[in-house]
C-alpha cells in the first residue's frame, strides 16, 4: 500500500478479524518502539484492544492484540521461544516489512570487534587462508585496515567449523553473543565468515526463521509494506511462500498517494556543483522545513554547519517530534534513515536524498563488490532510495519536493534500467518532474527555485497535472521477484536438513536462470558451496568456471591465471573516442564524469569505489586499464597501459589517515613493481605511482626507483583538469572527433608521457 494510505488501520483490522475467526493469539510487529507507540495510539482511537505485555491474560485469551517490536520476536532469547514454542502465534502482522528486514538480518549475524577475546583466535585460524586468497588483502585484514575486507573461503570455513563452534560456545554468555549465537549455533555450516576493519562477521545467506517456531508455524503471516522494489527478500529473509509473494494483495491504482515533485538537480544542470545544490537547498530552508538524508557520517560535515539539527539513532524521535509540531525549524539532516520515519505536512516540505545509500555489514560490502554494475545491485539501491523518498509525503493530501542529489546517485538513476525499477507511481512522478524541469534545463541551478514553487505553493495547474499523472499511472506488475530467489531459498532449506544433493540441484537451477555474467558467477560460487558437501573436487571446478564470469568472488584453491594488459594497437585519441561512444548524449557523458569524480575522494569507506574509478578514468583517457589485485589476488590495485610498452603501476591508499606514507604501504608498491617485473618481459617498463593524501614516505621506507605520488594537492589538480576536459569534449560532436580529442589530451597533459609527471610528485623520504 502507498505511504499514508492507512496500513496501520488495515493491519489492526486484519488481526481483529483473525481473532474473530478464532485464529489467535494475534501479534502486531513494528520495526521499533516509536512505531509501536503509534500503533497502540491508533488502536485505542479505533477501540481495538491492544497490549504491550506478552504475559497479559487478554493477549493469551485472544481478546487483545500484542504490539511489539521486531527485536522481541527475533533474538536468541526470544520470549516466543528459540528452538521451541513458548508462546504460540496464531496471526501475525509485520508492518513496515522493509524496515524490519535489515533488523532481522542483523539479529542473525554475529559481529565481533578486534577487542573481543575470540577475535584473535578466529583470525589466527583463517589467516593463512586469507593470505592465499590475496596477500595484499590479507595484510590489510590482519592489520585492521578499515579498507580491507575479505570472505573466508568456504572450504576453510567448513574444515575448521568444529573449532569455531567450540570457541563460540565457550563464550556464549558474552554480551555480543548472548542474543545471536542461539539463532545460528546449529546453522553455522550454512554461514559465511568475513573479516574487515578489525572486525569479524558470521552470517547466513538466507535467514533460518525456523529457529523461532512460533513465527515459522504461525497460522497466518501478513507482511505490509509501502515500497519493496525486490519482493524476493521476503522469501530469503522471512521464508515467505514464493507463491504468495508473487501474487500480493494490493489496492488498485495509485490515487491515494500525495503530491511529490521529484527532481534531479545535477541531471537538469550537469555542470552544477554540489555546493550549488546545497545553496539552493539552504535558500529553500529559510522558509520551509527541509530534511536531508545522508548515507553516512562521512557526508555530515558537508551539511552540518547549515543544519538546525542533525538526527541519528540516539535523538531521532526527539528531533522528529519537534518537526511534527509544525513550526519552522529549517534544515534537518537525517543520518542513514531511509525508513521508519514519518515527516508529514509542514514537518517536511522539501526532502533531499543526498548520495547513494551505503552498505555497512561486511557481508553486504562483499556482496556489493561482487555484484557491482548488475541489475540485482541496482534493484537494491532503487529500493532503498524509494524508501527514503517516502518519508516526506504521508497522506493523499500531503505534498513535498524531493531532490535526488549527488553525482553517483544521479549517474545511477540516469540509467533507464533504474527508472523501470521504481513503483509505477514514482515513475509517473519522475516523468512529470522531467517534463517541468525542461523549462530550466542547462540554466543556473538557482532557476530551479521557481519550478519547486509550483509544488510548494500548490499551484492549481501543477496540482491538476500531478493528480492526472498519478491517475493515469498503470498498476504495474503485482510484484518483482528475481527468478533465482525461489531456487536459492530452496537450496538453503535443503541445506538446513542436510540434503546437500538436493541443495546442489536447487542452486544449479538458480544459476541457469541468471542472465548477467557477474550474477551467474556469483551464484555459481553459492553452487560450489553446496557442492563442497557432495564433492570437494567438483566444487573447485565450479569455482574455477565461476571466476571467469566474475573475478570478484572467492578464488579457487589453484588460483587464477592473470591475462596481461597489452599496449594499444591504435593511438590514445582513437581509444578515448571508442570508449566515449557508449554515451548517446553530452549530458550522459557529463553525468557519468560527475559520478566518477565523486568516487575519487579520500575516504576509508570507499576504497573499492576509488579503485574502480581509477580503472574507468584510465579507459576514459584512452589507456588500457586493469585491476589486477581485485581480479586475481596479486599485483597492484590498478595498472594502466600508457602505450609504447610503458605502464603505470598504481597503489591506491584513498582511506589512509596517516600524515606520511608508511613502510607497509611503501612495501606494497615495491611488491607490485616486483610482480610487474616477473609478469612482463624486459621490453616493458613501468612507473610506480602511489595515490595517498601525503607525498612523504616515512624514513624507514625503501622506495622504488622513479616512484611518483599523487597527493591531496595533485589529486585535486587532476580532478579539476578532468572536469575541464570533460566540458570541452562534451561540446557538439567533439567527443567523436579523434583529432580534436588527441589535441585536448595533449593540452591537459593526459597523454601517456606526461600524466604521471604532471599529476604526481617525486617521492620524498622523511628524516
Amino acid at each position: 500500500m502507498n505511504t499514508g494510505s492507512g496500513k496501520t488501520l488495515v493491519g489492526l483490522l486484519i488481526l481483529q478479524s483473525s481473532l474473530n475467526e478464532g485464529i489467535g493469539p494475534a501479534v502486531y510487529i513494528t520495526p521499533d518502539n516509536y512505531l509501536s507507540a503509534q500503533v497502540i495510539s491508533e488502536a485505542k482511537d479505533l477501540g481495538i484492544a491492544v497490549t504491550e505485555n506478552e504475559k497479559s491474560a487478554e493477549f493469551r485469551s485472544h481478546k487483545a492484540i500484542l504490539v511489539a517490536n521486531i527485536h522481541k520476536l527475533f533474538n536468541g532469547r526470544s520470549v516466543f521461544g528459540v528452538g521451541t514454542t513458548k508462546i504460540k502465534i496464531g496471526s501475525l502482522v509485520i508492518d513496515d516489512a522493509h524496515a524490519c528486514l535489515a533488523i532481522v538480518a542483523s539479529q542473525f549475524s554475529i559481529r565481533l570487534s578486534g577487542a573481543h577475546p575470540i577475535y584473535s583466535e578466529l583470525l589466527g585460524l583463517f589467516k593463512d587462508d586469507l593470505m592465499q586468497q590475496s596477500p595484499a588483502g590479507g595484510i590489510q585484514v590482519v592489520s585492521g585496515d578499515p579498507q580491507g575486507h575479505m570472505a573466508v573461503p568456504f572450504w576453510a570455513w567448513q574444515g575448521k567449523l568444529q573449532r569455531v563452534l567450540e570457541l563460540m560456545l565457550k563464550n556464549k554468555d558474552d554480551e555480543e553473543l548472548i542474543f545471536t549465537l542461539p539463532l545460528l549455533q546449529n546453522q553455522l555450516s550454512l554461514c559465511q565468515c568475513y573479516f574487515g576493519g578489525g572486525n569479524v562477521e558470521i552470517s547466513p545467506r538466507c535467514i533460518p526463521t525456523e529457529v523461532i517456531p512460533a513465527f515459522h508455524k504461525a497460522d497466518r503471516r501478513v507482511y505490509m509494506t509501502a515500497t519493496l522494489a525486490d519482493d524476493g527478500v521476503l522469501i530469503t529473509q522471512f521464508g515467505a511462500e514464493s507463491e504468495s509473494v508473487e501474487t500480493p494483495i494490493r489496492p488498485k491504482g495509485v490515487g491515494t498517494m500525495g503530491d511529490r515533485m521529484i527532481l534531479m538537480p545535477q541531471e537538469i544542470s550537469p555542470r552544477s556543483t554540489e555546493e550549488d545544490v546545497r545553496a539552493l537547498v539552504c535558500d529553500v530552508a529559510k522558509t520551509h522545513n527541509v530534511a536531508v538524508i545522508v548515507p553516512s557520517a562521512r557526508r555530515l560535515p558537508f551539511w552540518q554547519q547549515f543544519a538546525a539539527q542533525v538526527l541519528d539513532a540516539k535523538n531521532i524521535h526527539e528531533g522528529v517530534a519537534k518537526l511534527k509540531q509544525g513550526k519552522h525549524i529549517g534544515l534537518t539532516v537525517l543520518l542513514n534513515k531511509y525508513d521508519g520515519v514519518d515527516l508529514p505536512d509542514d514537518a517536511c516540505r522539501v526532502l533531499v536524498i543526498d548520495g547513494l545509500p551505503e552498505v555497512y555489514s561486511l557481508a553486504d560490502r562483499t556482496e556489493f563488490a561482487a555484484l557491482d554494475g548488475t541489475e540485482l545491485q541496482l534493484v537494491r539501491q532503487v529500493q532503498r532510495i524509494e524508501q527514503g523518498m517516502g518519508r516526506g509525503v504521508r497522506s493523499s493530501e500531503d505534498y513535498c519536493v524531493v531532490l535526488l542529489t549527488g553525482a553517483r546517485l544521479t549517474a545511477r538513476l540516469a540509467d533507464p534500467r533504474a527508472r523501470r525499477l521504481f513503483t509505477p507511481a514514482t515513475q509517473a512522478q519522475l516523468a512529470l518532474g522531467d517534463k517541468v524541469a525542461e523549462q530550466v534545463k542547462g540554466k543556473p541551478l538557482s532557476e530551479m527555485r521557481g519550478i519547486m514553487n509550483y509544488c510548494l505553493t500548490q499551484d492549481k495547474d501543477w496540482v491538476n497535472a500531478s493528480r492526472a499523472e498519478l491517475a493515469q499511472a498503470p498498476d504495474g506488475p503485482p510484484s518483482f521477484v528475481n527468478p533465482t530467489v525461489r531456487d536459492l531459498r530452496k537450496a538453503f532449506d535443503f541445506g538446513l536438513v542436510g540434503l546437500w544433493g538436493k541443495a546442489k540441484e536447487a542452486a544449479q537451477a538458480a544459476v541457469n536462470k541468471a542472465s548477467e555474467d557477474a550474477t551467474k558467477g556469483y551464484l555459481m560460487q553459492q553452487l560450489a558451496e553446496y557442492t563442497y558437501h557432495v564433492s570437494q573436487p567438483e566444487a573447485q571446478e565450479i569455482l574455477l568456471s565461476a571466476i571467469q564470469l566474475n573475478p570478484r568472488i572467492t578464488r579457487p584453491l589453484g588460483g587464477v591465471t592473470y591475462s596481461k594488459l597489452a599496449t594499444a594497437v591504435v593511438d590514445q585519441g582513437t581509444q578515448a573516442v571508442s570508449f566515449m561512444s557508449r554515451f548517446k548524449t553530452s549530458n550522459e557523458l557529463m553525468i557519468w564524469i560527475n559520478g566518477l569524480l565523486e568516487d575519487l575522494i579520500w575516504s576509508e569507506d570507499e576504497s573499492q569505489s576509488f579503485e574502480r574509478a581509477i580503472q574507468n578514468l584510465g579507459l576514459f583517457l584512452g589507456f588500457g586499464s586493469q585491476m589486477p589485485e581485485a581480479d586475481t589476488g596479486k599485483g597492484p590495485d590498478n595498472l594502466w597501459a600508457l602505450g609504447e610498452l610503458k605502464y603505470l603501476v598504481i597503489e591506491c591508499k584513498s582511506g589512509s589517515q596517516s600524515p606520511v606514507i608508511g613502510k607497509k604501504d611503501c612495501d606494497q608498491l615495491t611488491g607490485s613493481m616486483t610482480w610487474f617485473a616477473g609478469t612482463y618481459d624486459a621490453t616493458c617498463s613501468a612507473i610506480p605511482l602511489m595515490i595517498h593524501p601525503s607525498s612523504m614516505f616515512d624514513k624507514y621506507s625503501s622506495v622504488s626507483p622513479g616512484a611518483r605520488v599523487m597527493d591531496t594537492e595533485k589529486l585535486g589538480e587532476m580532478k579539476a583538469e578532468i572536469r575541464k576536459y570533460a566540458v570541452a569534449v562534451s561540446h557538439g560532436t567533439v567527443r567523436t572527433d579523434v583529432v580534436s580529442i588527441s589535441k585536448l589530451i595533449k593540452t591537459h597533459d593526459f597523454n601517456g608521457g606526461m600524466f604521471a609527471h604532471v599529476y604526481a610528485k617525486s617521492a620524498k623520504i622523511g628524516k
